[in-house]
């Protein structure tokens, strides 16, 4: 369990640097946003998902103190763990299948350090991403070949936000 979760935090961090890298190297005109500030509360029970056409509340976890939502990335569903120490949504393989994308087309050209060593993710645009009432189109993700076992809901979406904050139960996503 311990190697798994220090395995998957290698991997976030990979990610992020990733993100960051791409994001670098994108036309200097386009702003970048600045990463949500995180809170850290007490584990507490979850509450229920509430939502209305541009908030969210995502509860919780109270044993891994993550928060994880299943969201819809053009027609397919993903679940998402949603990170605000992500630079970039970072698709597995498979969620990128679900959301139609032609993984024979990508170009895996954008460098990424996994515990598994260096790895290469494609950079794609998405149509929609959606979680709840919240829908985003036109966002900047990478796909990843391997080194990730669930997708993660980084910055590029989350920037977008009016807000998102942290509570000691819940993350709270506003539009």
């Amino acid at each position: 369990m311990l190697t798994k979760t220090a395995i998957n935090a290698v991997t976030i961090i990979a990610v992020c640097a990733a993100g960051v890298f791409y994001l670098n190297n994108r036309s200097a005109d386009i702003p970048v946003p600045a990463p949500a500030p995180v809170v850290e509360a007490p584990v507490k029970a979850a509450p229920k998902v509430r939502q209305s056409a541009s908030v969210l509340s995502i509860p919780k976890d109270p044993r891994s103190g993550q928060y994880h939502f299943t969201g819809r990335v053009n027609s397919g569903s993903v679940k998402f763990l949603v990170d605000t120490g992500a630079s970039a949504i970072a698709l597995t393989l498979n969620d990128a299948r679900k959301a139609g994308i032609d993984l024979n087309r990508l170009q895996y050209n954008v460098p990424v350090s996994t515990a598994g060593g260096i790895n290469y993710a494609a950079a794609v645009r998405l149509d929609r991403v959606s979680l709840g009432g919240i829908t985003l189109r036109d966002v900047d993700a990478l796909v990843l070949r391997e080194g990730l076992d669930i997708s993660l809901l980084g910055m590029t979406w989350l920037g977008q936000l009016q807000e998102v904050k942290a509570t000691p139960s819940a993350l709270l996503l506003r539009l």
